[in-house]
């Protein structure tokens, strides 16, 4: 399943760019969550993966609403200089 979804996350990778970091930590945690689950019985190693629901998920992440529009470095607090305010 993990070579599957580096090959998925590869192809995927332009769109993934495109969200934002929070959206990003979203996604990120939903993958780290479907790695730890338990395969079961039926599932095995050649299971493929659906490309068509990995795409509404992440037309799903994308529609969600900006709730705060300032840059990561705005959030943080780093000014020009690269030093915190």
């Amino acid at each position: 399943m993990e070579a599957n979804l580096n090959n998925t996350l590869v192809e995927l990778k332009p769109q993934i760019e495109q969200l934002s970091v929070g959206d990003r930590w979203v996604l990120l945690k939903w993958l780290v969550e479907l790695l730890q689950q338990e395969p079961q019985s039926s599932q095995t190693e050649n299971t493929k993966v659906n490309f068509e629901a990995v795409h509404k998920i992440c037309d799903r992440i994308r529609s969600l609403p900006v709730l705060d529009s300032r840059s990561p470095d705005e959030i943080i607090g780093y000014n020009q200089f690269g030093g915190l305010d």
